[in-house]
């Protein structure tokens, strides 16, 4: 059986922990873990904690759960989720193979490149083996916070390596947004034109490579 580790940056927004933790606990089978990465006054849960005194982003933060897991697989969760429905996660285990990722499969207009239809898996919860995350060097650390693009460009790179990108409508329901707050929160859209800007560039290059 693959082994799975849930891999998860939380800052703050104790308020989500009773309905992730009724989500994730009852899925876990011998093998897998959950790592809970402390950016920030995360509260007290059932599953292994890292934190480092300082926030890393939810870049930084998945990024160093996948190098700290030990298992066959990694997959990246976002802390606002609560539960669809039961048997989710093995899912998602039955999906995983090397060479694939797995996730929610979204073709939505904002990642279209001049006129490209660009498939994305949504990065709230994307899974892979974690010999193929590292060797694709999880998600990129170096874009502005709240990482908007960051699983397109993660998934550009996927697919230029020749990953596939597989679907698994996911049994979780994402509360979107509700620690970045977009309305209220300028960063957030400064974050996503910077971060689109690096995205359209990094596909053009891919584009006229192909």
């Amino acid at each position: 059986m693959t082994s799975i580790a849930i891999c998860t940056p939380w800052l703050a927004h104790g308020e989500l922990a009773d309905d992730y933790v009724l989500a994730v606990q009852p899925e876990i089978q011998p093998g897998d873990e959950v790592i809970v990465i402390d950016n920030g006054d995360a509260p007290d849960l059932p599953f292994r904690t890292i934190g480092l005194g300082k926030n890393l982003g939810f870049a930084g933060g998945s990024n160093l759960g996948l190098h700290a897991a030990e298992t066959d697989a990694v997959l990246m969760l976002n802390n606002d989720v609560s539960l669809g429905r039961r048997g989710w996660l093995e899912e998602i285990r039955e999906a995983l193979e090397p060479g694939v990722l797995v996730g929610t499969l979204r073709w939505d207009m904002h990642a279209d490149v001049d006129g490209h239809r660009m498939p994305y898996l949504d990065g709230w919860c994307l899974a892979g083996m974690r010999a193929d995350l590292l060797a694709l060097g999880g998600f990129d650390e170096t874009l502005a916070e709240p990482a908007y693009y960051s699983d397109n460009l993660l998934c550009l790179e996927a697919r230029a390596t020749g990953l596939t990108l597989r679907e698994v409508r996911v049994g979780l329901r994402h509360k979107e947004s509700v620690t970045s707050r977009p309305a209220s929160n300028p960063q957030v859209h400064l974050a996503s034109v910077e971060n689109r800007a690096r995205y359209l560039a990094r596909a053009r290059e891919l584009l006229v490579a192909a």
